[in-house]
C-alpha cells in the first residue's frame, strides 16, 4: 500500500462523511480515523481501533457520497462487530508473518507458490487484518453498514450500486488476462469475498430501509474528488499497456501478450493466461549482502524461501 495520499481537502471530506455516520453505530466509545490511501487498488479496510481505510482507486469507482457512506458503513460495522479484533485474537504468531503484498498477489491472480515468494521479504502484523472475514461476518457488515449509512440520511441503495459497480469492475479485470468465466479470482477487493451474494442481500435489505427524503449528493462528491490522482502514482512508475515505464529508476520493461501488470509500492506483478505471473521486485543491497553473496543465492535462499524455483538466471 502507498502510504497516505496527500490531499487534505479530500481527507478531510471522507472524515466528514465517515464521521457523520459513525454517530449512528451502536459502540460510540470508539474514536474513529478516516485515511485515503496512495493506492489505486480498489479496497477499503478497519483495523481495531477504529481506523478505517480506503484507497483513492475506491474513491474513482463511487460516484456519489451515499455510495461513500455505504462503504464506511460497512468498514465501522467490522469495527461495531469486532470482526477484525476476533480475526486477531485467534492467529498465531505464524500468522504475524503474513505479507500484505501476498494479498496483492491473490488480488492478480497469481498462483500461491508466487504470492508467497513476492511476499517473504515484505511481513508485517498488521497484515493479520486484512485476510479475509468470513462470509457471516462479511454480510453482518452490510446490514451494520445500511443501517448506520440510512440513520445518517444517506439512501441505502447506493449500497447496491457501489456493489453493482465492483461486480463489474471485476469482470473486466478477468476479462482482461482472457478469463471471463473465472471473474472471482481476480476479486479486487482483497479483503471482501464474493460480490453476487452481498448484491441480493444488499438489495434485500436497502429496499425495507428505505426513508423519504434521502440522499445521494452527487454534485458535492464530484466536486470532492475532482483532481484525484487516477491509476499508477508518479513515484511508483506507471504501466502503459504491457510495459511498465520508471522514470526516477530509469528502467522500463514489457511482459508478454496475455499479461496484466499491477504496480504496489514495493512490487510490479502481472497476472497471465493458465495461472502464469511475473513478479518484478525491489530489495535494498544492504539487506541482500546480510543475507547471502549474490543474487542467485538470495532469490533460492531468501526471496523464494517457501517455494522451489527451477532454471534461475542471472544477468547484467
Amino acid at each position: 500500500l502507498g502510504g497516505e495520499y496527500t490531499d487534505s481537502g479530500l481527507a478531510a471530506y471522507v472524515n466528514r462523511v465517515g464521521q457523520a455516520v459513525a454517530r449512528h453505530a451502536e459502540v460510540q466509545d470508539v474514536s474513529y480515523t478516516f485515511t485515503v490511501l496512495d493506492d489505486d487498488a480498489i479496497n477499503a479496510f478497519a483495523l481495531p481501533g477504529g481506523y478505517v481505510h480506503v484507497t483513492r482507486g475506491l474513491l474513482t469507482l463511487a460516484s456519489n457520497e451515499a455510495e461513500l457512506a455505504g462503504v464506511l458503513g460497512h468498514e465501522i460495522g467490522h469495527v461495531t462487530a469486532r470482526h477484525a479484533a476476533q480475526r486477531y485474537s485467534s492467529a498465531t504468531a505464524a500468522n504475524l508473518g503474513i505479507g500484505i503484498l501476498s494479498i496483492l498477489g491473490t488480488v492478480a491472480g497469481l498462483p500461491s507458490q508466487l504470492t508467497q515468494a513476492a511476499g517473504s521479504g515484505l511481513q508485517t502484523g498488521a497484515a493479520v487484518y486484512l485476510q479475509k472475514y468470513s462470509r457471516d461476518q462479511e454480510m453482518e457488515a452490510d446490514r451494520l453498514g445500511i443501517r448506520y449509512m440510512t440513520q445518517a440520511g444517506y439512501d441505502p441503495e447506493a449500497m447496491v450500486t457501489f456493489f453493482r459497480k465492483l461486480d463489474a469492475w471485476t469482470k473486466l479485470e478477468a476479462s482482461m488476462t482472457g478469463d471471463g468465466d473465472d471473474a472471482d479470482r481476480f476479486d479486487i477487493m482483497a479483503s471482501h469475498p464474493r460480490t453476487g451474494d452481498r448484491v441480493r442481500q444488499a438489495t434485500q435489505v436497502a429496499a425495507s430501509a428505505r426513508r423519504p427524503g434521502e440522499q445521494l449528493d452527487q454534485g458535492a462528491y464530484l466536486k470532492a474528488i475532482d483532481g484525484v490522482l487516477f491509476g499508477d502514482s508518479p513515484a511508483q512508475g506507471f504501466r502503459r499497456g504491457r510495459e511498465f515505464i520508471h522514470p526516477q529508476l530509469g528502467i522500463a520493461f514489457t511482459v508478454p501478450p496475455g499479461f496484466v501488470l499491477k504496480n504496489t509500492a514495493q512490487q510490479v506483478v502481472a497476472a497471465g493466461p493458465n495461472g502464469a505471473g511475473i513478479v518484478f521486485d525491489t530489495e535494498r543491497r544492504q539487506g541482500i549482502a546480510r543475507q547471502v553473496p549474490d543474487m542467485a543465492t538470495y532469490l533460492t535462499r531468501a526471496w523464494a524461501s517457501n517455494v522451489q524455483l527451477a532454471g534461475v538466471e542471472k544477468m547484467t
